[in-house]
């Protein structure tokens, strides 16, 4: 009797091993180790789709991911809708290739200057600077704020004129402080107050958020599509509560218009009926 509940025993373990090892494959393009994309969206995802086997590819962020996509490399990708819409409107037949499954959530944008800077407004941005352009820090190449400010210089050319440096965190924005930038860009859920460069922003009495309240920025594209939204976002809980004017994107998930079609339809069923779950809200 032993031996048998052995042998059974044995046949259930291998039995769950080969189902395991039969499972597909899929590859997640997210973010940064510590982002939302790779530390909530990314691993929410990889909790809900159990019958997949998920395997994470190290990313800088939207831009780098839906060139990931774009080439075949991974399966699924998040990235925001203003970056997605700047890649199909610089290359409509590479990126026409990737399929939107769903919004997941809203992603703003901030951008810090000095108060008594020599650039106080998105549009100052866009000219020089005595004999220079106007410097904005936008954190990493092809991350979040870098193909935020790709689009933005599509809906306003003057600000291809701005020299763009890769830095960010609040090391640029102490940087900014000191005359180094005139200004420094991120995007974010308007909903985390406790993100460390808006703290950092409102603890610096130097520093303020520009509003971003141009009506141009939130015109439609030639196909009808917002790529932005006008939005008044609070930047604290204290009272009175501070607030600011500013354009809001969402955060997308994607795959390709080739891809299995039992992926696509458990994607989309994630999407529509376990949003909060994939995003993280309670």
């Amino acid at each position: 009797m032993r031996l048998t509940a052995a042998l059974s025993l044995l046949v259930l373990v291998l039995s769950s091993s080969a189902a395991l090892a039969e499972r597909p494959k899929l590859w997640i393009a997210s973010g940064l180790s510590g982002g939302t994309y790779r530390t909530v969206y990314a691993q929410n995802l990889a909790t809900l789709m159990r019958s997949y086997e998920s395997l994470h590819q190290k990313s800088s962020g939207s831009g780098m991911n839906l060139d990931l996509l774009a080439d075949g490399k991974v399966d699924v990708a998040f990235s925001q809708a203003d970056v997605y819409a700047a890649r199909l409107t610089s290359d409509p037949d590479r990126y026409g290739e990737l399929l939107v499954i769903g919004k997941l959530a809203d992603e703003c944008v901030y951008i810090a200057h000095r108060k008594a800077g020599p650039v106080l407004t998105l549009k100052g941005l866009g000219e020089p600077v005595g004999e220079r352009p106007a410097r904005i820090a936008a954190g990493a190449a092809e991350g979040g704020m870098d193909g935020s400010w790709s689009y933005l210089a599509i809906l306003d050319p003057s600000l291809t004129a701005a020299e763009v440096v890769y830095e960010g965190s609040n090391l640029a924005l102490n940087q900014l402080a000191v005359g180094s930038f005139d200004a420094v860009g991120w995007v974010t859920d308007p909903a985390n107050l406790k993100h460390s460069m808006l703290r950092a922003v409102m603890a610096n009495k130097e520093l303020q958020l520009m509003n971003l309240s141009d009506p141009e920025l939130v015109a439609p594209m030639p196909d009808g599509t917002r790529v932005y939204t006008a939005r008044t976002v609070k930047l604290s809980d204290g009272w009175p509560t501070p607030k600011i004017q500013t354009i809001c994107t969402s955060a997308l998930m994607l795959t390709r218009k080739d891809a299995d079609p039992a992926l696509v339809s458990k994607l989309a069923d994630l999407v529509s009926l376990f949003r909060d779950r994939l995003v993280g809200k309670k």
